[in-house]
């Protein structure tokens, strides 16, 4: 498979370093109690009294210590004890852990209130076909169909506390809910104001999916305008085709599931390539087939498009 007349390169090799050890005592926990992880923190059935629903929280602190906390009213050394008894923590586990701290439930109180604000906006935001978002897609060339993870909001909060109308793109995969805005001027173009793109919400491990094309074979690139100029005819057949919003997010993207082909278009640069072959290893290690394809030096596939 080629595009604009470059080879894929297939990976077929890897190494693991240890910035893939991220099965952290609290995630292990949450794993072994069957919750769900997300991202930073787990939920999980505390196994200190009869939960129905899920009302354990889980993480780790700056200095490594399980973070415990139970929405129900358990007391901290009630699901310590209880966590020993049922053999997922030592003894010793009393002394080297600590309840959640005041900061760390405002943590969570503020991004459950950003998430609330994302979905609130995208509620608000409109499909995209014929409004100023697909005025500002079309202008950079991308010809595909758009799809309906992408929408427009007329008046859209900007940091700056000013109201701009908006790109709005829904991101999957990261746990809660979040999106992605870029937002517009009034002819179609990206606004001069600071910044032109923001995230509301958690957006790790997560992805706006532009593509739902072919279950066996997955394209992860970095931006949106990139991920769709490749469906604008630089790809050879069809794909999932998943943009994951920046460079760290290429390094920490949720894989699927399903293994099966999967394709890393990486933007020309340092940065963009050393997302791409973390990526590349950790997809590989976990039974991926890969192949690589990077734009030239300095530019993205939107400009490999456009040009």
């Amino acid at each position: 498979m080629q595009v604009a007349g470059r080879d894929f390169m297939h990976f077929t090799n890897a190494t693991t370093s240890n910035a893939y050890a991220l099965h952290t005592t609290a995630q292990k926990i949450t794993c072994a109690l069957r919750g769900v992880w997300h991202g930073r923190y787990g939920i999980a059935r505390c196994p200190a009294h009869d939960d129905r629903l899920p009302s354990l929280s889980l993480a780790n602190g700056h200095d490594g210590r399980l973070l415990l906390y139970c929405y129900a009213g358990c007391s901290f050394r009630e699901i310590i004890q209880a966590l020993i008894r049922i053999g997922l923590l030592g003894k010793q586990a009393y002394n080297q852990t600590l309840s959640f701290s005041k900061q760390i439930c405002a943590d969570l109180k503020r991004a459950k209130q950003k998430a609330e604000r994302a979905k609130e906006i995208w509620q608000q935001s409109q499909p995209i076909k014929n409004t100023l978002a697909e005025t500002y897609l079309r202008m950079r060339g991308i010809t595909c169909d758009l799809p309906p993870d992408l929408r427009f909001h007329d008046k859209c909060l900007h940091p700056s506390g000013v109201t701009l109308p908006a790109l709005v793109a829904l991101v999957k995969g990261a746990g809660s809910f979040a999106i992605h805005r870029t937002f517009l001027q009034a002819n179609g173009c990206k606004t001069d104001q600071k910044p032109a793109k923001a995230m509301l919400g958690s957006v790790t491990g997560g992805g706006v999916h532009l593509s739902q094309a072919n279950p066996k074979h997955l394209v992860i690139c970095e931006g949106i305008e990139t991920g769709l100029a490749l469906l604008s005819g630089l790809l050879s057949e069809p794909v999932n085709l998943w943009a994951s919003l920046s460079t760290s997010g290429m390094m920490r993207v949720n894989l699927p599931p399903t293994k099966g082909r999967l394709t890393i278009a990486m933007d020309g640069d340092d940065a963009g390539r050393k997302a791409g072959f973390t990526l590349a290893a950790r997809a590989y290690n976990h039974g991926f087939e890969v192949f690589m394809m990077q734009a030239p030096k300095g530019t993205d596939f939107n400009n490999v498009l456009l040009s």
